[in-house]
């Protein structure tokens, strides 16, 4: 029988893939309405891996809100679906996305098709994302095969982290890297992968221009008409030398900028003149070139404690960007070999930790380990970040709305996503557990509530503290105590 998901004709809307004691089931009943981007698609574009002028292929589009979403901005997409779009053309695409698919598939043999069909249209970067255990209560859910059937005629089987990607590797060929837990990226080509871990750990400097609404227009100036004229070339323009803490070259700029840069003849280098006296001043330079060369020293020291194939062959971009900040790859390397050594050292981690804590980045708990609010993470000493580099390297980024833990000790980092995180004490129901030293991630179901919100975001309003205070005494726990298991 042909399936939902697999490589013969895919079958004709609404189908089932199989009966299951003489019902089917139905799969397509797993699609859900968005109004936001999947998070897969959410990574793919913090991350650059998205960007106007590049094609993605959403193979298993569900009801299509990610292609409408990434279509609006700018982005060629187009999508396959066996029950909602079985019509369009399965199509090659510079990045594929291959989301939430293989969870709801019941046969394996099927899973490895659908997963190798969807590798063979990705020119450059396929995304898989699944469900994972521990994530989700599968009380009341009937076993079936290595999944379970839904009251909804559905199936849902939840992936070990480190499952999903030993068959993401196995089925490509490649050493794909984990984005965030049951979600992994595969690189056809090196530089891909170099340039997007690099761009990952820039954290939040990442060009999200394509997605913020356009900027009011400046009051008259020196040049108020070309400036005016040429105003989204030249904030894109301010965006690149700010990421990379150095003047873009010409083969670094998108082809929409050069495109209108030419239409009003107006050569890069004045453009970067004009950008330069507008929107940069040497402080702002000094500070952009001071968090690059950072991020480089943080990931070759990474690259050299996983010791990933391909790190030695690198994109023209990061290239240019060690000459500017380094010198040489030599120098470059040698610096990240400072940061390996103070993985090693236990002590250095502990002051870098009380350095953090005593900065008002997150807090520390009666054991000694920091709390983090993971979007806080890049402003962490370096030691840190290659800490941290070292658990996204096993289990992906955490998600915005978690904390982070760091437990020097035990060298164990773990993600504990919070279900309210706008409440003034969070709940959280699961957690993923990082062991640095058994290269592990575990995902398990949890109950804790947070009781120490402002200590670790380090905002305290009146009405908070207030209500932390009320919580502790209602539980009995004193004030150094940040997280209770219930």
């Amino acid at each position: 029988m042909a399936s939902d998901f697999g490589c013969g004709r895919p079958r004709r809307a609404g189908a089932a893939a199989m009966t299951v004691a003489g019902a089917p089931v139905m799969r397509h009943r797993t699609a859900i309405v968005r109004h936001s981007l999947s998070q897969p698609m959410s990574l793919l574009v913090q991350h650059g891996v998205l960007a106007p002028g590049v094609a993605v292929f959403d193979y298993g589009c569900g009801q299509g809100d990610d292609l409408r979403a990434l279509a609006a901005a700018g982005i060629e997409a187009s999508g396959w679906d066996p029950h909602f779009a079985p019509d369009i053309a399965r199509q090659e695409a510079d990045v594929v996305n291959l989301g939430f698919v293989l969870n709801v598939i019941e046969d394996a043999r099927e899973r490895r098709e659908a997963l190798r069909d969807a590798w063979q249209l990705a020119r450059g970067v396929l995304a898989v994302s699944t469900m994972i255990a521990g994530q989700v209560s599968t009380e009341g859910l009937r076993p079936y095969r290595d999944g379970f059937l839904t009251s909804r005629g559905t199936f849902q089987k939840y992936f070990g982290h480190a499952e999903l990607g030993e068959l993401v590797a196995d089925v490509t060929g490649t050493q794909p890297v984990a984005a965030a837990p049951g979600i992994f990226f595969a690189c056809r080509r090196a530089d891909d992968l170099e340039e997007f871990l690099l761009r990952r750990r820039m954290g939040r400097r990442s060009s999200t221009a394509a997605y913020r609404a356009p900027r009011e227009r400046r009051a008259a100036s020196a040049r108020p008409l070309l400036a005016d004229r040429i105003a989204p070339a030249l904030n894109e323009l301010a965006e690149l030398a700010q990421m990379r803490g150095r003047m873009p070259v010409a083969e670094e700029v998108p082809l929409a900028v050069m495109a209108l840069l030419s239409q009003h003849h107006v050569a890069l280098p004045r453009a970067l003149d004009l950008m330069a006296s507008l929107h940069l001043d040497p402080a702002t330079m000094e500070q952009a070139a001071t968090a690059m060369r950072e991020d480089l020293l943080v990931h070759f020291a990474l690259a050299r404690l996983n010791q990933r194939q391909g790190a030695d062959r690198l994109g023209g971009a990061i290239v240019r960007d060690i000459r500017t900040h380094f010198g040489s790859q030599k120098e470059l390397l040698a610096e990240s070999g400072a940061y390996l050594m103070g993985l090693a050292d236990v002590a250095a981690v502990d002051a870098a930790i009380a350095q953090a804590a005593a900065g008002g980045i997150g807090a520390l708990d009666p054991r000694g380990r920091l709390f983090v609010d993971a979007r806080r993470r890049e402003d962490l000493p370096g030691v840190l970040r290659v800490y941290l580099g070292c658990a996204a390297y096993l289990a992906g980024e955490p998600g915005d709305n978690s904390l982070v833990r760091i437990d020097s000790q035990r060298k164990i980092v773990a993600y504990i996503p919070l279900d309210d995180p706008k409440s003034a004490a969070p709940f959280a129901t699961s957690i993923i557990k990082i062991d640095l030293k058994r290269q592990a991630a575990v995902s398990q179901p949890t109950r804790r509530r947070l009781i120490a919100k402002s200590r670790i975001s380090g905002r305290a309003t009146r009405g908070q503290l207030h209500a932390e205070a009320a919580l502790r005494k209602e539980i009995g726990v004193g004030g150094d105590v940040l997280i209770v298991r219930l």
